[in-house]
């Protein structure tokens, strides 16, 4: 593609470059790239500037790759495209949708702290039942027809960068995929990631404590939230909304004169999709709903009533995309948690019960222990770590949580990274400090399997999907499910074992 047919694609980027048109050169693109390491013959480079690393020292090496043409706020030789005065990530965002120009005609964004993963696949797996073609894109990758097809990215953002964002939706549209939902995170949102995407709907599930040493404070967090809904929405989209979170109603307070479809869900009395009954059985939900004057029965075969909230807020959203409200509501029955997300295990020889889940907030491991407790008769045993070089304070806050809702705390090792893994556990157990220590996750997964007793509960707690351990800078295999089930069976072979 000729630079100037790129440019003319999208009027924000003609807007913008028609200040140094004359000096343009008549190139072939043929891929878009912030990151020089990915940089091939006749490839376009954006030299952006980060927190951590600065594109422009890297211009040299894009050159040396075989970029065509090099985009930069500083002025970095004659055939650079300088460009003073501009929000240079949303410039490179703008480039990448009009470069990959396919996209899925319905595309929805889910952002909140937790439940983002669970309700882009949900809302995958209730289009499936209708017999659109669709997709889930976000923490899992991207999954089509239920079949995960992985994408290139290594770092396993939330939100992938733009180019290859926008090289996922062209496929996807390539593959006759109408219906997408994706994973819009604080970070994806705050550094542009969307630009040039239009959104048809938006959910919006909760906000808590994390990614603090991000933001800073929980205002900035939600401002970057609400970022979806006041720059990505098109005018009567639909917006969904948990009313029973309290940022939840304020965004609905700051947002309900925008012209947007809203289908709110929740219990509070403004919730469009309400919750007027909920019965907890052994491993399911039973549930009332009220939406308009109708009361309507459903039954949710999973753990914990906060998938109930993700429940709603797939159906509220596909409700709003008018789909009939009944078929959504009756298709609720046949959701499956998806990998990682209160994940039961089973064949523990004490029949004690067992579940991984991705929780890795306070909030999050709150409402996990909690969901168990309702299912459980015996003790509850919690096992987590906490990241490294992420979100410190957060860590005494979770060891609190656990300490308050569980019988017993193992605090063990969760991607250390280059911080100590030892003084991560130390953080952990100043709010927790009758807590079990054990270094190494797979040993505190085999103790914590085999204290376990008949009706007891286990709760693997901060990886869910994750199947590797970051320990410095190397990424190690690691899966909680399969050191869980090998534990298990050795469990069953041992000779003492009564």
């Amino acid at each position: 593609m000729e630079f100037k047919d790129l440019i003319n694609r999208n009027i924000k980027l003609k807007k913008i470059f028609r200040e140094v048109e004359p000096k343009l050169k008549s190139s072939v693109i043929e891929g878009i790239t912030n990151n020089s390491k990915n940089i091939k013959k006749n490839y376009l480079f954006v030299a952006i500037k980060g927190n951590i690393k600065n594109g422009n020292d890297y211009i040299d090496i894009a050159r040396k790759n075989g970029s065509c043409i090099i985009i930069s706020t500083e002025k970095k030789g004659n055939d650079t495209v300088t460009l003073q005065n501009v929000d240079i990530k949303k410039i490179y965002s703008l480039l990448c949708s009009a470069f990959y120009e396919r996209k899925p005609s319905n595309i929805v964004g889910v952002t909140g702290t937790n439940g983002k993963t669970s309700v882009v696949e949900f809302c995958r797996q209730i289009w499936d039942l209708t017999g659109w073609k669709s997709a889930s894109l976000g923490t899992l990758g991207t999954i089509i027809s239920g079949e995960k097809k992985i994408n290139s990215d290594a770092e396993n953002l939330t939100t992938l960068d733009a180019s290859k964002l926008n090289y996922e939706l062209n496929e996807l549209s390539k593959n006759n995929v109408t219906h997408l939902a994706l994973e819009a995170s604080s970070h994806g949102l705050i550094q542009k990631r969307l630009e040039g995407i239009s959104l048809c709907g938006a959910i919006f599930t909760n906000l808590s404590h994390d990614h603090l040493d991000y933001h800073n404070t929980f205002e900035n967090y939600f401002k970057a939230k609400k970022m979806l809904f006041l720059e990505h929405l098109r005018p009567g989209s639909v917006v969904s909304i948990n009313l029973d979170d309290k940022y939840g109603l304020k965004l609905y307070d700051e947002i309900k004169e925008k012209p947007f479809i809203f289908v709110n869900y929740g219990k509070h009395k403004l919730a469009n999709l309400r919750i007027i009954e909920t019965n907890v059985l052994e491993k399911s939900w039973q549930l009332k709903i009220k939406f308009i004057d109708e009361i309507i029965d459903i039954n949710i075969g999973m753990l914990g009533e906060f998938q109930i909230y993700n429940a709603l807020a797939s159906a509220s959203i596909c409700i709003g995309l008018n789909m009939d409200h009944n078929f959504v509501l009756k298709s609720l029955s046949y959701l499956k948690s998806v990998s990682g997300r209160m994940q039961i295990i089973n064949g523990h020889p004490r029949d004690a019960l067992i579940v991984i889940d991705y929780a890795h907030t306070p909030d999050a491991l709150e409402k996990a222990i909690n969901a168990l407790k309702l299912h459980s008769k015996g003790n509850i045993y919690t096992l987590f770590g906490c990241g490294g070089e992420r979100d410190t304070k957060k860590r005494e806050i979770m060891g609190r949580v656990s300490h308050s809702n569980s019988n017993f705390t193992i605090i063990t090792d969760d991607n250390p990274r280059n911080e100590s893994p030892e003084e991560i556990r130390k953080s952990i157990l100043k709010g927790c400090p009758n807590g079990i220590e054990i270094s190494g996750r797979d040993n505190a997964i085999k103790k914590a399997i085999s204290l376990l007793k008949k009706n007891d509960t286990l709760l693997i707690a901060g990886k869910g999907h994750e199947t590797t351990q970051t320990i410095g800078k190397e990424s190690l295999p690691f899966d909680d499910f399969s050191v869980a089930k090998l534990a298990i069976k050795n469990l069953k072979n041992e000779k003492e074992y009564d």
